[in-house]
């Protein structure tokens, strides 16, 4: 009867779970399943040394949802199984004409980025393209473009990548830091994804642009490794990579019970854009504090003070907290504090090193210095904090 399944559906995912995209569609997925349906589930990640699937059909594959993995696509065309792709219709169309796509929607991250900056009062936009020229990338760019043109503004495009300057980053990065000093200041700029807004971050420094004084900086994924782990930390759009999962494991479903029997494309939205260090609009802080703030997150290891801070600055002492109270509402010494209790918390939960080395390690001058103030700014002690958030 159409409609009843007769046995367990059984599925492979063929999904890169090394980054927090395909994390996140999996868990879309598993929150399909434990809602609505049993499934016996085969989970390939592409991890070095995995066990290959060689044909899907002789496991008793049923179904199979795709992401992020295009080395795939032989075994996946061959088994010729109901089939989901959670990637860009170039990398499958052609193969696999019978199969459905859930993707993210580049149009709403395009306006998404354009609506995220132009609330923040800026005048100039650049957009910075994948360098592979995905049609996902030309989406998201005449999105953010349209939309700036809705309000009266002009988009510069950083696109058309040489075969050489594809093949050679530092190629690549010559030319664009030629085009990012050309643009006028302070400009805001959408990345096509979080490695490309890295790259030019990393060129930004190296041509002795200031982030976010001259140029504030958006990418796509939230990829919190990469976003959490730059200097300024990297603001980026988050799509629903997980809503994306579950719409996916539903299409499955239906294709695997043959309630439907053509094939779809569905889109999934925005979850939130994260704001970080890097979209700060230039208007709102000042290049003195700027290059305070950055001083002490480039030495809160060592013995430094406010002295060393309003020196880097350029100003007085007095000035140096007037502007770091004007623009984070504590004093140098709570920055410095605050940014030294952050290390601290990081090594806590991804070390196992004793907390004197830790508190040293972290710029403080004892560990009952640093045992002190932990308490003072959290309610926990050190060991505390260490095993009830590491649970």
């Amino acid at each position: 009867m159409k409609g009843l399944l007769q046995k367990t559906p059984k599925v492979v995912l063929f999904l890169a779970t090394n980054e927090k995209a395909g994390r996140d569609k999996l868990q879309g997925i598993l929150r399909y399943v434990r809602l609505h349906t049993p499934w016996t589930i085969h989970l390939l990640e592409n991890r070095i040394g995995e066990q290959k699937l060689g044909d899907p059909r002789a496991w008793g594959a049923t179904g199979m949802i795709v992401a992020r993995m295009p080395d795939s696509i032989r075994t996946v065309a061959d088994a010729a199984l109901p089939t989901v792709v959670m990637d860009s219709r170039l990398l499958y169309a052609e193969r696999l004409p019978r199969a459905s796509f859930v993707t993210s929607d580049s149009f709403a991250i395009g306006h998404a980025g354009a609506e995220f900056f132009l609330k923040r009062g800026f005048a100039h936009f650049a957009y910075v393209a994948d360098a592979e020229e995905w049609d996902w990338s030309t989406l998201r760019y005449q999105a953010f473009s349209e939309r700036l043109q809705q309000a009266g503004h002009a988009c510069e495009l950083y696109g058309t990548v040489s075969k050489l300057e594809r093949c050679d980053w530092t190629v690549d990065q010559q030319r664009l830091a030629r085009w990012l000093l050309a643009l006028p200041k302070p400009v805001a700029i959408l990345a096509a994804h979080d490695r490309r807004a890295r790259q030019v971050l990393e060129t930004c420094q190296l041509a002795g642009l200031d982030v976010p004084g001259d140029l504030a900086l958006l990418g796509v994924d939230n990829e919190e490794i990469l976003c959490e782990n730059t200097t300024p930390t990297l603001s980026s759009i988050q799509p629903d990579f997980e809503a994306g999962g579950y719409e996916a494991a539903h299409l499955l479903e239906q294709l695997m019970r043959r309630t439907l029997r053509t094939p779809q494309t569905l889109f999934y939205g925005v979850k939130q854009i994260v704001a970080r260090e890097s979209s700060r609009p230039s208007h709102l802080s000042d290049r003195r504090f700027l290059k305070g703030l950055e001083f002490i997150r480039l030495n809160s290891g060592a013995n430094i003070g406010v002295p060393d801070i309003a020196g880097h600055m350029g100003v007085s002492r007095r000035m140096a907290e007037m502007l770091f109270r004007k623009f984070t509402g504590h004093s140098i010494l709570d920055e410095i504090r605050q940014t030294r209790l952050a290390r601290l918390k990081t090594f806590l939960l991804e070390t196992a090193l004793p907390i004197g080395q830790i508190s040293v390690q972290c710029g403080f001058q004892t560990e009952m210095h640093a045992k002190r103030v932990f308490k003072q700014y959290t309610g926990q002690t050190m060991r505390q904090f260490r095993r009830t958030i590491g649970q």
